[in-house]
């Protein structure tokens, strides 16, 4: 069974203003929109991006460089909304195109003034869109929300409270839950703010405390990503700030006036889960740790990680209507892109044949395991696992998830993990464990290895 090819596609001129994917999703017309801007390596923060969008029928794209640097997209039957998460005017502002390349209405955002530790000048705090077309979105910056009226493009803007014992919320990213109301997380106080889209309280919020947090630092936990499914939950996903790295967590809680969240099972294997997008049967979460894409299956309970063949950057996911996956990335050449994640009827691991594994990685952690996924649309399992040699590397299947192994470094040399499947069918990867440092995240994959970009923290 050989890795099948990856599907991958370079965003926008795949020059220095698409470095990195900051945000991606699918419009009301069905076609990717999505946002990129240059390296971000401090300050200064870039001032100029470029904004497309991607047909995933025809595979063909239409992109245009902007002026400032954009940061969520979305695109509905009255246009295209792009937030400028940071600009040359220092001025809020979220743009509203006719279509990409077409005319620009620049929407003025009256929010307070920013905090010290604003990342930007402009707008970063997710957007969303009701079944009545308003745009939704938030400031991470001032800790508020605000909607807008596609109808004359009048903006409303509302404060989130800060919750007893807290800090200023940090609103990152929100969906539109199932309840109809809008659902935000708040990276400063791990959790998740419900907000009142319609009727007499429209703009009142409730904050909810995620279950894993706060329980301050250096271990706090940190929400990044929210998202729904079609069992009508909320779900969403949290990774640890560093240093040391811990486990992240999964939570979902179904879209209630008086939610509770709970944690789902993780593999004990250091998953740091960020982005989150649902579909009818599965939820999909960007894993920021092994650099893949969870798939949590809704009615069996199951879930796997795929650790992705190439960089997974942690900016974009998005769920097509075929409730296919397509995953950001960077390439080794470092532009940007999208890869298509899909599930091969034949069984796959992944991210590839072979993985290099090394004896201490760039965070001081020592001997730091690597993780193989097995990937089908069906189920060939139970699956077994073996090592050549286990003076070299060891290797075993994850209790409690049946489609991933956690392979680990003994010493330096090469040695062969063999899985088979319950039909007697086998693969074989090489593994090479290297007496030097490195990111077991970022396995070899025939280029330079590149830090992904990530979205701010907020601490």
């Amino acid at each position: 069974m050989s890795q099948p090819a990856a599907q991958v596609y370079v965003l926008g001129d795949g020059g220095a203003n698409a470095a990195n994917v900051f945000d991606m999703r699918i419009g009301a017309d069905g076609k990717l929109y999505y946002t990129t801007v240059p390296q971000i390596s401090g300050t200064p923060y870039p001032t100029s991006g470029e904004i497309g969008q991607f047909d995933l029928n025809s595979r063909t794209q239409q992109y245009g460089t902007v002026r400032y640097a954009p940061g969520f997209i979305d695109e509905t039957d009255a246009g295209v909304w792009v937030q400028e998460w940071n600009n040359a005017t220092g001025n809020p502002t979220i743009d509203r195109y006719s279509a990409i390349g077409g005319k620009d209405t620049p929407i003025s955002i009256p929010l307070s003034p920013f905090g010290p530790n604003s990342f930007g000048n402009g707008i970063l705090g997710g957007v969303a869109v009701t079944g009545d077309g308003h745009v939704w979105f938030g400031s991470n910056n001032s800790g508020q929300i605000g909607v807008i009226d596609p109808m004359n493009d009048a903006v409303s803007v509302y404060t989130l409270q800060t919750p007893a014992g807290g800090q200023q919320p940090s609103p990152q990213f929100m969906v539109l839950g199932a309840d109809k109301h809008i659902w935000v997380t708040d990276a400063g106080n791990d959790g998740v703010f419900r907000a009142a889209a319609s009727g007499a309280h429209k703009g009142s919020s409730t904050f909810i405390q995620l279950p894993q947090g706060p329980v301050g630092p250096p271990n706090f936990p940190y929400v990044q990503g929210i998202g729904t499914a079609g069992d009508g939950r909320i779900y969403t996903g949290s990774e640890f700030a560093p240093p040391p790295y811990g486990q992240g967590a999964l939570d979902a809680a179904f879209a209630v006036a008086a939610p509770r969240f709970e944690a789902l099972n993780l593999p004990k294997a250091g998953l740091w889960p960020l982005l989150v997008a649902g579909s009818k049967n599965k939820v999909f979460f960007i894993d920021y740790h092994f650099e893949g894409v969870g798939i949590y299956d809704i009615a069996s309970r199951r879930m796997v990680v795929l650790p992705t063949g190439v960089i997974s950057t942690g900016a974009g996911l998005a769920i097509d209507s075929s409730g296919t996956a397509w995953a950001s990335c960077i390439t080794a050449a470092g532009q940007a892109c999208i890869q298509r994640i899909g599930l091969p009827a034949k069984w796959q691991i992944y991210p590839s044949r072979a993985l290099t594994l090394f004896f201490v990685d760039s965070f001081g952690d020592r001997k730091p395991p690597g993780l193989l996924g097995i990937g089908e649309s069906g189920d060939s399992g139970p699956f077994t696992v073996v090592s050549s040699d286990q003076t070299i590397c060891t290797a075993g299947m994850i209790p409690g998830f049946d489609h991933n192994i956690q392979v680990k470094p003994v010493q330096p040399g090469p040695c062969t993990v063999t899985v088979k499947d319950a039909h007697g069918r086998t693969a074989r990867v090489s593994v090479t464990v290297v007496l030097k440092a490195g990111n077991t995240r970022m396995q070899v994959r025939g280029g330079a290895q590149i830090r992904p970009a990530h979205l701010p923290r907020t601490f």
